[in-house]
């Protein structure tokens, strides 16, 4: 009987010998050709994974589209791509736990392979790839990758057949960097923890404090120390739970138990692991307010998704369907991040030039589309009115006060002089 797993449900038979023997893709920057998931243990540490987690949480809510750009159009494909992209991948994971894992690894490794599957031509899959070893071997001078998993299997497959995300790029020719720069934060977090454990487990064990008003040498303090127990703490000896001491000795129990916490250190490690991972308090506590909420998509999530998108277009178009205008676009709306009002004055302000659809502006405001032909119809405010119908009303108003011709002066008719009153001559 032969055993199936996801390696062969994912690669197929016959996949483990490919590229065994390929040697070494020599690099520019380094002699090792290959990457390694290091985090330092970060995902260990639960401040980590808190800030690593409301980053990928955030990032996950993407639903990319295959679009395609013509004459400065877009139209949605609404194909089999957007299904793989925005509902199931792969066999084994929703889109939101895909593109989660991908951010994971991302932010955590500073590098993201996602491998597509193909029948034919068709895409099939998009698997992420979480192999213990990358190796960048060569075949007749074209690169492969070759992946070596923590069960020992390996696949090998042509570079430019995979999407690579990558953060912190700079001294590697291929892969971004790793995180050695965090370690020593990594260490103090977890120095803390651990002394923080045994602390608050001391605390707990510590019942209170005997004080002997004599003197009296090591071994007689521990022997009294011992018979003090003995006598009070042991239910055989002491089953009413009444403490007795005599002048000699002072027992004052512990009633505080709460453990002290350098408070200063920690919220500088915090900060720390927050600031490198791009998030902050309000994002992890999801208490940000919507300028934080954009700003952190601005800074954090774009790029992200800039690689993305650009890497799916690479990945699952050939250069000459991306001649067509094929794309994928990987954006979120921003305007779910904004309050209320805000929304409603941006719905106000596009609707009155009638730059949305009936659809887009109950979108903005979370309800279920229409669709069809009402679901199309533009709102437009009457106050504005469409453009072609100002120029044609200045046109129309400029040619009727052309063709009116300002009425011709009548001249005035002469005056008779008036008669000169008859006057009597005297002969």
């Amino acid at each position: 009987m032969t055993l199936r797993g996801l390696f062969q449900s994912i690669f197929g038979k016959g996949a483990q010998s490919t590229g065994a023997n390929y040697p070494a893709y020599r690099l520019l920057s380094t002699w090792d050709s290959s990457f390694t998931p290091f985090s330092g243990r970060a995902w260990d540490l639960s401040t980590v994974r808190s800030a690593v987690d409301a980053f990928a949480r955030n990032a996950a809510k993407i639903q990319p589209r295959h679009i395609r750009e013509s004459g400065g159009a877009r139209v949605d494909a609404k194909d089999n791509i957007d299904r793989i992209l925005q509902i199931s991948p792969n066999p084994y994971m929703t889109a939101y736990a895909f593109y989660y894992k991908i951010a994971a690894q991302y932010l955590v490794y500073n590098n993201a392979f996602i491998l597509p599957v193909w029948d034919g031509s068709t895409l099939t899959a998009l698997y992420p790839i979480n192999a213990a070893r990358v190796e960048l071997v060569e075949k007749m001078g074209i690169m492969f990758a070759r992946l070596v998993f923590s069960t020992g299997s390996v696949y090998t497959v042509p570079y430019d057949e995979i999407i690579h995300l990558r953060r912190h790029i700079l001294d590697n020719d291929i892969f971004g960097d790793d995180n050695r720069p965090l370690v020593p934060t990594l260490e103090t977090a977890s120095a803390f923890n651990q002394s923080m454990s045994k602390f608050a487990q001391l605390v707990a064990v510590i019942r209170g404090v005997l004080k002997f008003k004599t003197p009296a040498k090591d071994d007689d303090l521990r022997e009294r120390r011992d018979d003090f127990i003995r006598d009070n703490f042991r239910m055989e000896n002491n089953g009413a739970g009444v403490i007795v001491t005599d002048s000699r000795a002072e027992y004052t129990p512990t009633t505080d138990k709460t453990t002290p916490i350098p408070a200063g250190q920690l919220d500088f490690v915090r900060k720390e692991i927050n600031n490198y991972f791009g998030v902050n308090d309000g994002i992890i506590q999801n208490t940000a307010t919507p300028e934080e909420m954009d700003a952190f998509y601005s800074g954090g999530l774009l790029p992200f998704y800039m690689q993305l998108d650009q890497g799916l277009t690479r990945g699952l178009f050939t250069e000459r369907e991306r001649g067509f205008g094929n794309r994928i676009l990987c954006e979120l709306d921003r305007i779910q991040f904004e309050t209320l009002e805000k929304r409603t004055a941006a719905a106000q302000f596009l609707t009155n030039l009638g730059a949305l659809e009936l659809d887009q502006v109950l979108g903005i405001f979370g309800f279920a589309p229409i669709g069809g032909e009402e679901g199309k119809r533009r709102v437009q405010s009457l106050n504005m009115a469409n453009t072609k119908i100002i120029d044609k009303y200045q046109l129309t108003s400029a040619g009727s006060k052309a063709e009116e011709s300002p009425p011709e002066a009548t001249p005035e008719e002469p005056k008779e002089p008036e008669p000169k009153n008859p006057t009597n001559e005297e002969e």
